[in-house]
């Protein structure tokens, strides 16, 4: 059998098309690769610019987390989140300080068994609620707060609770003090009647008594002589009493701290002139002035120190610690103060007493009138200030007088 002759020509002609419909399909591969590597670059680029615009955005919303963990942190007030199921999921630090460490068990005792039942129940009905009450603290301290429970809209199916526990110790001391001025002023006026009649009858009683004991003899001299003294004691209770009922006139003069300061060292040097007791004081450089009456003042920090030195029977040290109060805001005006402490070392006052401590006729001395810390409160308010009394740091007592600086009067 004869095979076909294939011609030299043929073969190149075909050849050369093989190559030339290999090299146009090179070309159209090598462009889609370049369109494809185009579309990769603007792929990757968006894809930096998104990557980018999110960790703005995370970094945004971490900055605004952390500003407003910061707000919370800052906050005077105890602030609570619990979820649905009662569960903390924020706890700032005032609240840790007020309630101490707050878990699962601490959240529902912090509410209330009868109001924890109700939000784990789903009835919220009631809220926003707010009340009053008492927590215990870390160490033991009974804390009155403002307690407000609300809702917290989450945008799922269940919601959140937002408790805000408010300190309101100073709220419940201002308004004692309040209370304690009225009555002591009802106390005055009463006081004031009662002295007027009994003076009057007691001039007789010392006529005469005065009279019986010039024409009598023996006993009846003696016992004349008795009534005679407890005449005068009467008498001095009497002018006690009214000086207490009387409203103190004030000179409202500019006092300088440091030298009402030196008056009330040199007058209450004869209480500590037994090597048994001392004093010392710390007086801060640079305090504002006051304005105030200087004898009324020296006199009521003048008790206070008679307080401090009678409280300790035994013989002790008395602090006296003058220094500028810490700044304090009222309608966004900053107001200062000058806080003078009297720290004793004495047996302290129980706390049942704590309230009447300022009453006039209180006292747990034997010979004690129990009118020299009633008067002193009196002088004290007088001045627009405040006295307050705590427990020392170890024994003993602690006295808080605070004056308003002058400026702030004026103003």
């Amino acid at each position: 059998m004869l095979m076909p002759i294939i011609q030299p020509e043929e073969n190149v002609q075909s050849l050369k098309g093989l190559i030339g419909w290999f090299h146009q399909s090179s070309d159209g591969l090598i462009q889609e690769y370049r369109r494809l590597e185009a579309r990769a670059d603007s792929l990757k680029r968006q894809l930096e610019a998104k990557h980018q615009e999110l960790e703005v955005s995370l970094r945004d919303r971490e900055e605004a987390r952390a500003y407003l963990l910061s707000v919370l942190e800052s906050l005077k007030a105890g602030v609570l989140v619990l979820d649905f199921e009662l569960r903390p999921t924020l706890v700032n630090r005032r609240l840790t300080e007020l309630v101490g460490i707050v878990d699962d068990e601490r959240a529902v005792q912090l509410l209330g068994r009868k109001l924890a039942d109700s939000l784990l129940g789903r009835d919220k009905q009631f809220l926003p609620l707010e009340c009053e009450k008492v927590v215990q603290g870390p160490g033991g301290t009974m804390t009155p707060v403002h307690f407000i429970v609300s809702e917290v809209a989450t945008g799922r199916e269940t919601s959140d609770y937002l408790i805000v526990f408010q300190d309101i110790t100073t709220l419940k001391r201002l308004e004692a003090e309040a209370a304690r001025t009225r009555r002591l002023a009802s106390l005055g006026v009463m006081a004031s009647e009662v002295a007027h009649q009994v003076r009057s009858p007691l001039g007789g009683i010392e006529l005469y008594a005065s009279l019986l004991k010039e024409t009598s003899e023996g006993d009846p001299r003696r016992l004349a002589g008795e009534i005679l003294s407890a005449v005068r004691r009467l008498y001095t209770t009497l002018s006690h009493l009214l000086s207490f009922a009387a409203e103190p006139t004030l000179a409202g003069d500019v006092l300088s701290v440091s030298a009402l300061m030196k008056d009330l060292i040199q007058d209450c040097m004869p209480l500590f002139n037994d090597p048994l007791w001392s004093v010392v004081f710390d007086i801060q450089a640079d305090l504002p002035p006051i304005l105030g009456d200087r004898g009324l003042l020296v006199q009521a920090l003048l008790n206070l120190l008679v307080n401090a030195r009678e409280a300790m029977a035994d013989g002790g040290r008395v602090q006296v610690k003058v220094q500028l109060s810490p700044f304090s805001t009222l309608n966004g005006q900053i107001h200062r103060a000058v806080e003078i402490k009297v720290i004793d070392e004495g047996c302290g006052i129980p706390p049942e007493h704590r309230e009447r401590i300022f009453d006039p006729f209180f006292t747990t001395k034997r010979q004690g009138t129990g009118l020299g810390l009633a008067f002193t409160h009196k002088i004290i308010s007088a001045h627009r200030g405040s006295i307050d009394i705590a427990p020392g740091t170890e024994r003993g007592c602690e006295f808080t007088v605070c004056l308003p600086a002058a400026e702030e009067i004026e103003r």
